[in-house]
């Protein structure tokens, strides 16, 4: 976010700069022609000037024969002028064809006044009137050509005022189109950086709002930046946060089901107990027919059942504080397949490579052996027909764990019941309770392990235990 704020920054900056630039050049380019202009204006003053001096010497001079009032100081004076204004008009900067007639224009009039000198020093000659009339020819060529520079002087005024008006007209627009693109620029562009903020913002609301709502499973995707860190923070807590409750409501159940436990096994095992002994000592009596006494084992045997269910529902619900000593992992397997009878005549084979050491930990042996024989007898009892169960033990040194994976051939879990299988009371078996997965993740939950549930691609369930190791443990083989 900050890497695209920055560049639209500098993209508008860059866009500010060029546009400036574009207007200040056409600026400059308006006022280098108006001052072009300024220098034409003044060209033409002083042709203006040039003509009416050689009018004035004319009129005065020749036209009039007003010497002798004029005297010969002031024509002198007059003449000068003539030939300081004709001398300004070579100084400037002409184009090559108007600056030769210039220069041609430069000498007439540098003979006009060497005749109006001659005039005005030989007043009473005789030819006189000769050296008016050449005088007067001059004059009127010398006007004549003056004029027709005036006139050239004059359109070439006129083209140049008319492209500086041109240029001020487009600098005008210029300045007007680039001020409303730059506007219309950096509007898109904060609509643009806006909307880079509010679309995010918006996500995180409506996530907000489906957290509050109770929607745990919501998930914020597709932001990027330093959005997408904190929409990926925003889902971890929604993860964890969802577990917390999950763990909230797995707290409660246990508590409901102590309470149910603890009032069943009061209400009902005294009076268990009493069925149980009456059914015993009926069954010994020698009066009872053999059909009898077949039917009262049976009741015995179910109120034993009974009894074991309800010592279940208490372990589970008040699991015992494990009592941790140093216990090796490898006897607790051992002796829990002991006691899996699927595994001891043979109908289910093990596949575990006894080599492989397997390290010290410091645990509750009978809580582990209650763990183990679960999980031996759910997967005996998923391969009604036989299979094999893998059992593999690993060392995870860096993470000071040690994981065990207890896998079978049979028919696996349900994907759609798989999340349910650690539920209390929750069970697939026709006779079964429902505790004993339960009680398999309490009872590694107080040893701060973990267990997960799986499939196995090839066929059959999985289940991964992960238990702490001790420190300072050693290996046993």
């Amino acid at each position: 976010m900050k890497k695209r704020f920055l560049t639209l920054l500098a993209f508008i900056v860059l866009v500010l700069v060029l546009g400036t630039t574009f207007v200040i050049f056409n600026i400059e380019q308006a006022i280098s022609s108006l001052d072009d202009l300024v220098g034409r204006y003044e060209k033409d003053r002083k042709c203006a000037r040039v003509l009416m001096a050689i009018k004035k010497v004319q009129h005065d001079g020749i036209l009039h024969h007003t010497y002798g009032e004029i005297g010969s100081g002031e024509m002198e004076e007059r003449i000068y002028d003539l030939g300081e204004m004709t001398d300004s008009c070579t100084t400037c900067h002409h184009a090559p064809a108007i600056a030769e007639k210039i220069s041609v224009f430069s000498q007439k009039a540098s003979a006009f006044q060497d005749v109006m000198h001659d005039i005005f020093n030989r007043l009473d000659d005789p030819d006189h009137k000769v050296m008016d009339v050449q005088a007067f020819a001059l004059g009127q060529e010398l006007y004549s050509q003056a004029q027709e520079l005036f006139t050239r002087s004059s359109a070439q005024l006129a083209r140049e005022t008319n492209v500086a008006r041109a240029l001020a007209v487009k600098s005008k627009w210029s300045l007007y189109i680039i001020t409303c693109s730059g506007l219309v620029v950096v509007v898109v562009l904060s609509f643009l950086l806006i909307r880079s903020f509010t679309r995010p913002l918006q996500s995180l609301l409506t996530a907000t709002k489906k957290i509050e709502q109770g929607d745990l499973d919501h998930r914020i995707l597709g932001l990027k930046d330093e959005f997408g860190d904190l929409a990926n923070a925003f889902n971890a807590m929604s993860a964890s946060l969802k577990t917390q409750m999950l763990k909230l409501q797995r707290s409660e159940q246990l508590a409901a089901c102590g309470k149910i436990a603890a009032t069943l096994v009061h209400e009902v095992r005294n009076p268990l107990a009493g069925i149980k002994a009456a059914m015993e000592v009926l069954s010994g009596e020698s009066t009872i027919a053999k059909e009898d006494r077949e039917i009262l084992i049976k009741v015995v045997w179910e109120v034993n059942r009974i009894e074991g269910l309800f010592t279940n529902m208490l372990e589970f619900a008040r699991p015992k504080p494990p009592q941790f000593i140093d216990v090796s992992l490898k006897e607790v397997i051992d002796r829990a397949l002991l006691f899996t009878p699927a595994i001891t005549n043979q109908k289910v084979k093990v596949s575990w490579d006894r080599k492989i050491p397997v390290p010290i930990i410091q645990a509750d042996p009978s809580q582990l052996h209650q763990v183990f024989l679960n999980l031996f007898l759910n997967a005996a009892a998923a391969m009604p027909g036989g299979g094999t169960l893998t059992i593999a033990i690993t060392t995870n040194e860096a993470a000071d764990m040690v994981e065990v994976v207890i896998s079978d051939t049979g028919s696996g879990i349900d994907e759609a019941k798989i999340d349910d299988i650690f539920n209390p009371f929750f069970t697939t078996k026709p006779t079964g309770s429902g505790l004993g997965l339960a009680t398999c993740k309490t009872l590694i939950g107080l040893h701060q392990g973990s267990i997960l549930a799986a499939n196995r691609p090839e066929g059959g369930a999985l289940f991964l235990i992960a238990l702490p190791l001790s420190r300072g443990g050693n290996d046993a083989s």
